[in-house]
């Protein structure tokens, strides 16, 4: 069965900065800082000062390399850099980015996934400068790339024309290690395991990587080579009610949730890594290099639910009651009624690789060139088999809202008994996207001899193409021969069990792990033939896209009343040919439907610095960005959901082939204290107007003669978004004795914004989905003695996740999320430390509503607590 009812998985927010009895006082945080965009070379080409600012051996040692690189930057970025080799604050870059400034992360089974910058979700990824990306998507899950690989994570808030377009909101780089990193052999050892408290399982995660670099009579050559692997089994706690509707027959203008439930998901995630850098230089003039990386993220998990239809019994048998003050129904109570156990098992599986080779060549005195060819592969292949049992249950209780929660308590009879159930329905899901990219770029930059305005200059191209293609069958339920018992079927009969007591704590549920392992066999036992469902012609899309791009600029230096002025003044200008395949339907034949289109686009930016004192930096920029639609936006074709009559509803989804870039003009300026080598103090603001932004919309369309509600993507008209950040970093060195290890890191973000749209009035002056207004992070850091420890608290206010989705006026919210993580390590000596790390060390509560969290509460999920041990070890 679906739960159409369920979103994505967050944590509410206790707003508050307490520990619970009994869990360790640890910590985990980023370092922020800002990596320059060097005007004499190209992202993604080795940097020529890399080694001297890569090796970092301590918190101290990283935030005072991070705050000259901010210093000395030209764009506006913020960067995470590395304690050590090896040794980021969390297990990968969607967690570590959360302690960014004006970053907000969504968690999803206990991990931070989606990504927004200033509350966008509009984001480019690179990969040492080089475009990354997931399948049909324009970014890659950066939950992907595990943080024991990483030198730094750049996270880019203002354009320059030598980035790649596409990242509306910024630009996130990941950089990894390279030989010439390090001054000789360096071998590392990262090892130990993580315990989850909901799951009850404790898993590996080991890390390696091994560098050298050798000088021959034909130049010095380097290598290195990395791994990674993790598992994760995790757990997560929810239980639901549905939007509410029309119960007026049981009581004057009663309204309430058609559904009720609980959902129990057990998860085992494994995510493998590896990477490789080969560089050779032959003489002062010249580097070559080769480096790529493969990831593989290898996902089973369930969904347990239990769907109580409190509605569906014997009326007469049934007695509620309204919360006061309104019409929304606060208890039920029947009996006899049908109740659905529905397990839906999941099996998703994505590789996604990169490999590039490049190299850099100074031409002449002040002439460096640099030029690179990548090749990106990424696959994805996902089951979702999902079987409907059905009993009926003497004894139902429903309460919608205790404390924000909904209470569901069903008895009378042995709830974990198979043979009390009987097959209802089969969902045969699967699917399969995959993804390509051949990129090539040539980039160059010649600085000036003599000391006039203009200090240096910058040129490159670009030339790459991307293939997109998916198709899944097709959707919706087989129903099974009446009678059928649910014990009938072998390895079928397993319980579901809950942690948390919201009423019901187990039930029979079908066995995941057979589900997904003999899909043939049950669907012949529910549908009499083996054979998988078709795949449906009007899911599939097969798109290329062609993009061609230069660039130039320039970099200006002079003084005003004494007070030096730097400013990188730059054009891109970028045109791209797209070819989109898909099917739709006319007179009930799939037709392959075709569209050809080209768009050109110019992108000025600028980008000044004013030294207003040798400690105090004024920056000022503005830029046009643009994001391009999904793949999977562009689609032709629609999908049909046929309703079933009980859980299920008719739906559709299909995209917008006439879809635009959406394009933003951006304006930041910003106000810079470096008080000492290690402290900073900062205030920025910023405003991004859109044109085009793309949003979701639910129409009704009719086809067949069934009306279905029907999801599209569509260009909205204008829209803008503005805001502030602060920032403040400090160590108290001064401090005697021991106190002088602590230190503290803070930054809050505050962001207002809407869209226009005449063709959905609904959405005008309503601010973005998805977007906070506030969030802020707070970190004490402590390092002294060999001891080094972390404790960060991240926090978000509650956002809109969709509009009008529980009906007209009924915006279904999310509330205020945040997470307490730390760390606690020792240095037993030069080459050996060992760590403790925490994370929802708060144990955060989840919840989200529609419009009013006293009348229509929806979901309530629970989360794993975590608790890991490591080793590291270099030599």
């Amino acid at each position: 069965m679906k739960h159409t009812a369920s979103g994505a998985f967050e944590p509410q927010a206790k707003h508050r900065l307490a520990l619970k009895s009994g869990v360790a006082v640890l910590a985990a945080a980023g370092l922020l800082s800002t990596f320059p965009v060097m005007a004499q070379e190209a992202p993604g080409t080795p940097s020529a000062s890399a080694e001297a600012t890569v090796v970092v051996t301590g918190v101290r040692r990283a935030a005072q390399s991070a705050q000259k690189i901010k210093k000395d930057a030209d764009n506006v970025i913020d960067s995470i850099v590395a304690d050590d080799i090896g040794k980021f604050p969390d297990t990968n870059v969607a967690e570590t980015i959360a302690r960014v400034t004006g970053v907000q992360v969504r968690r999803d089974a206990g991990e931070a996934n989606t990504v927004l910058i200033r509350g966008l979700p509009g984001i480019a990824t690179l990969l040492n400068g080089r475009e990354l990306f997931t399948t049909t998507g324009r970014y890659i899950q950066l939950a992907d790339i595990p943080s024991t690989m990483l030198q730094r994570v750049d996270v880019y808030k203002s354009q320059s024309a030598d980035l790649n377009e596409g990242g509306i909101a910024g630009v996130i780089d990941v950089r990894t290690n390279r030989p010439f990193d390090f001054k000789g052999f360096t071998a590392v050892i990262n090892g130990g395991a993580t315990n989850n408290s909901l799951a009850d399982r404790t898993d590996p995660n080991v890390s390696g990587m091994i560098s050298n670099r050798w000088k021959t009579d034909i130049g010095e050559f380097g290598a290195l080579v990395g791994v990674s692997y993790l598992r994760n089994h995790y757990t997560e706690e929810r239980v639901f009610n549905t939007k509410p509707i029309d119960k007026s027959w049981l009581l004057p203008k009663l309204t309430g949730p058609d559904l009720v439930g609980l959902e129990s998901i057990k998860g085992d995630r494994r995510r493998s890594a590896a990477n490789y850098a080969l560089q050779w230089k032959p003489n002062k003039d010249v580097e070559l290099y080769a480096e790529g990386l493969t990831s593989h993220y290898l996902n089973n998990f369930e969904t347990d639910f239990f769907v109580g239809l409190p509605w569906w019994g014997p009326g007469d048998q049934m007695s509620a009651t309204k919360i006061p003050g309104s019409d929304q129904l606060q208890t039920l109570n029947s009996h006899n009624v049908n109740t659905i156990m529905s397990t839906q098992a999941n099996r998703a599986s994505n590789v996604t690789q990169q490999h590039a080779i490049g190299g850099r060549w100074t031409a002449a005195p002040g002439l460096r060139l640099s030029t690179e060819i990548a090749r990106t592969l990424s696959d994805y292949d996902w089951q979702n088999p999902i079987l409907d049992t059905i009993t009926n249950v003497p004894n139902a209780t429903v309460n919608t809202n205790v404390g924000g929660s909904s209470y569901v308590a069903y008895g009378g009879m042995d709830l974990n008994d198979p043979n009390k159930y009987t097959l209802s329905q089969l969902f045969d899901r699967y699917g399969h996207d995959q993804g390509s990219s051949t990129d090539w770029r040539a980039d160059g930059t010649y600085t000036l001899q003599d000391d006039g305005l203009l200090k240096d200059i910058g040129f490159g191209v670009r030339a790459a193409k991307r293939t997109a293609a998916s198709i899944k069958s097709f959707e919706g339920s087989t129903p099974a021969p009446a009678g059928i018992s649910a014990a009938s079927l072998q390895g079928m009969s397993c319980t579901a069990q809950m942690n948390n007591n919201w009423g019901t704590t187990s039930w029979y549920t079908p066995c995941a792990d057979y589900l997904i392992s003999n899909t043939a066999a049950v669907r012949k036992a529910v549908t009499g033939n083996s054979a998988a469902k078709s795949l449906d012609p009007g899911s599939f899309f097969a798109d290329e896209e062609k993009n061609y791009a230069l660039y130039g600029k320039a970099h200006i230096g002079w003084e005003t009343a004494g007070i030096p002025i730097d400013g990188t003044l730059g054009m891109r200008v970028t045109k791209t040919d797209s070819d989109l395949l898909g099917n739709s339907q006319s007179n009930g034949a799939y037709v392959p439907t075709s569209k050809k289109s080209s768009d050109t686009s110019y992108l000025p930016s600028a980008n000044f610095k004013a030294s207003l004192r040798d400690d105090v930096i004024a920056r000022f920029s503005v830029s046009k960005t643009l994001t391009r639609p999904d793949f999977s936006q562009l689609n032709p074709g629609t999908a049909y959901v046929n309703a079933n009559g009980t859980t299920v509803q008719a739906t559709a989804s299909g995209g917008n082939p006439d879809l635009k870039p959406f394009t933003a003009r951006n304006y930041d300026g910003s106000l810079e204290w470096y008080f000492t080598s290690t402290s900073i103090a900062s205030v920025a603001l910023f405003r991004h107007e859109f044109k085009g932004y793309i949003m979701n919309k639910v129409v009704k369309e009719t086809f067949n003669g069934v009306s279905y509600d029907t999801t599209r993507p569509f260009n909205t008209d204008d829209g803008y978004l503005q805001g502030a950040e602060v920032a403040y970093r400090t160590f108290f060195d001064k401090l005697p004795g021991w106190l002088g290890g602590f230190g503290v890191e803070a930054n809050a973000t505050y962001t207002q914004g809407e869209t226009s749209s005449s063709s959905n009035p609904d959405l005008n002056g309503k601010p973005f989905a998805g977007m906070s207004k506030w969030s802020y992070n707070v970190v004490g850091l402590y390092e002294k003695y060999g001891v080094s420890a972390r404790l960060a608290y991240n926090w978000r206010s509650k956002f809109t996740q969709v509009y009008n989705d529980g009906g007209p006026g009924l915006d279904l919210i999310a509330s205020a999320m945040s997470s307490l993580d730390g760390s606690l390590g020792y240095k037993i000596n030069e080459n050996t430390s060992i760590t403790l790390t925490g994370t929802n060390l708060l144990n955060f509560k989840y919840t989200d509503y529609w419009t009013n969290k006293n009348l229509y509460p929806r979901d309530t999920r629970k989360y794993d607590r975590s608790v890991g041990l490591f080793l590291n070890w270099k030599i």
